[in-house]
């Protein structure tokens, strides 16, 4: 990232609206490019026990049946209004701290950028975490919402801020420790495999696609897979009000928070319950991740940096 490409942050304030311009840019394009192994990935962590077939492609087959194509993409709308904010806020936090710690040295320093992308990730999911809940009411279609505007009002007038903000403890809970492993992840891989495939001057400006590409989607991989029990336990969290109004007909606790939704799923479903949906979240982390960090690195390059 910023050593990478030669720039200098003597001028911090140019640099960190490239990096806000980068990952407004990075944000949505990963959020887009990705929504509907997100959408597969929302149904299977919401789906209880009993409820009904829970594989990849069953819940496919049933999204499709149900609502055609299109109800793979509910709720991209608030995706696209969530994550470029959310991302722009990340990513100049992350870089601007990153460069408090370790300035222009070229070393190996995992912790001290996992912790900037920690401190990042604070700031950032205060702005995302809302649109979020709105993604998951919408990819979940329990509720016939009609839209984004309809589900957001309804949201607020039935459960106040507070509905916005559901399992936002447990958002940070696993992202900080996610985006530790993520950035670290990201600058180490990266440092392994630019010898490999970079054979120009580490001195001259260049743009490296697969550096990115491998970096990004291992990182992404590997900080998916260590976080997963902590998604399971959001995705129940932010969708069980409206699991709970649309299955009268049988009988589910209602979880009291993160600890209580962690000892619940625990007791009811072992350590399945924990791995629900991990194979499509690790494809979608390791895609997304190269993803968003081809293009906010692109970005970086073509506004000089």
């Amino acid at each position: 990232m910023g050593g990478d490409h030669g720039h200098s942050h003597g001028d911090e304030g140019g640099s960190f609206y490239v990096h806000l311009i980068a990952g407004a840019a990075a944000g949505f394009a990963e959020h887009c490019g990705m929504y509907p192994i997100d959408t597969i990935k929302t149904h299977i962590q919401a789906i209880k026990p009993g409820m009904m077939q829970s594989s990849s492609l069953q819940i496919t087959k049933h999204i499709i049946q149900q609502h055609g194509i299109t109800g793979l993409f509910r709720g991209l709308t608030a995706v696209a209004a969530g994550a470029a904010p959310s991302h722009a806020v990340h990513f100049s936090i992350y870089e601007l701290l990153k460069f408090k710690f370790i300035g222009s040295d070229e070393d190996h320093h995992p912790i001290k950028v996992g912790i900037a992308g920690a401190i990042a990730t604070m700031t950032s999911e205060a702005v995302a975490s809302p649109m979020d809940v709105v993604k998951q009411r919408l990819q979940l279609q329990m509720t016939d919402y009609k839209g984004l505007t309809d589900c957001t009002k309804r949201i607020w007038f039935k459960e106040g801020i507070r509905g916005f903000y559901s399992g936002y403890t447990t958002t940070l809970v696993m992202n900080v420790p996610y985006n530790i492993v993520y950035f670290a992840s990201y600058e180490s891989l990266k440092k392994i495999i630019q010898p490999w495939f970079n054979n120009k001057n580490p001195e001259e400006r260049s743009y490296q696609l697969i550096d990115n590409l491998v970096a990004g989607g291992g990182a992404g991989m590997l900080a998916a897979a260590v976080t997963n029990p902590f998604d399971v336990v959001k995705t129940r969290l932010q969708t069980q009000s409206d699991l709970i109004a649309t299955n009268s007909t049988q009988s589910f606790k209602r979880y009291g928070g993160m600890v209580d939704a962690m000892k619940t799923i625990w007791a009811e479903e072992g350590m399945e319950g924990y791995l629900r949906g991990m194979k499509p979240r690790m494809v979608f982390h390791s895609m997304s991740s190269a993803i968003v960090w081809s293009v906010y690195e692109y970005f970086k390059f073509i506004l000089g940096e």
